[in-house]
């Protein structure tokens, strides 16, 4: 099974990417979808702002963690490549931004420690840098100063963990065609 991630800040295209990339991918064989982690325990909850600044506990960050966690254990069964929307990487980065005394704790270590050693279950991570306007959509913010931070914030903990994603800069057009390429070279084709 190939393994694949979209990493990046909110608002910079992943989820648009995702649905492209996937739809050209059929002939590797059984492509599986992991969806954001946030917006599935929002589906859930029914609460679009559960997560907003103000609304937002450590605890329900950590329930982030978790739902990432099993949403890439429940589609990787059965399948020929799955490709994730975002990483631990992402999900520690709005954790320490929202709640900067977190990044001080032994928790924070425990949680950076188990962000960076699940990299290594990629086959690719491909980091998606900002270079459209974000647009506040009822669950992520508008903040454009806020979407910069968390993008400092991913590329910082990478770095730390001597990884190095790859970026996909450009248009939909070009990150469809820069990613499904990679990921082809990658992968085999299914008779």
């Amino acid at each position: 099974m190939l393994k694949i991630a979209l990493t990046g800040a909110h608002g910079t295209g992943k989820t648009t990417l995702l649905s492209r990339i996937a739809t050209g991918l059929a002939s590797f064989g059984k492509i599986k979808i992991c969806r954001e982690a946030p917006r599935l325990i929002i589906d859930c909850v029914n609460d679009q702002e559960f997560f907003r600044r103000g609304n937002n506990t450590p605890i329900r960050q950590g329930l982030i963690f978790v739902e990432h966690l099993l949403e890439e254990q429940r589609n990787s069964i059965d399948c020929d490549i799955i490709i994730t929307d975002r990483t631990l990487v992402d999900h520690l980065s709005y954790t320490t931004a929202l709640f900067p005394e977190f990044a001080k704790s032994v928790e924070y270590d425990i949680y950076k420690r188990m962000s960076l050693s699940s990299l290594q279950s990629y086959d690719e991570i491909f980091k998606l840098p900002i270079e459209f306007a974000v647009k506040d959509d009822g669950v992520r913010e508008g903040s454009v100063e806020f979407q910069a931070q968390i993008d400092a914030a991913i590329d910082e903990i990478y770095r730390s963990g001597g990884y190095a994603p790859t970026i996909v800069r450009g248009d939909i057009d070009r990150r469809t065609a820069v990613v499904s390429e990679r990921i082809g070279n990658l992968a085999k084709p299914k008779s």
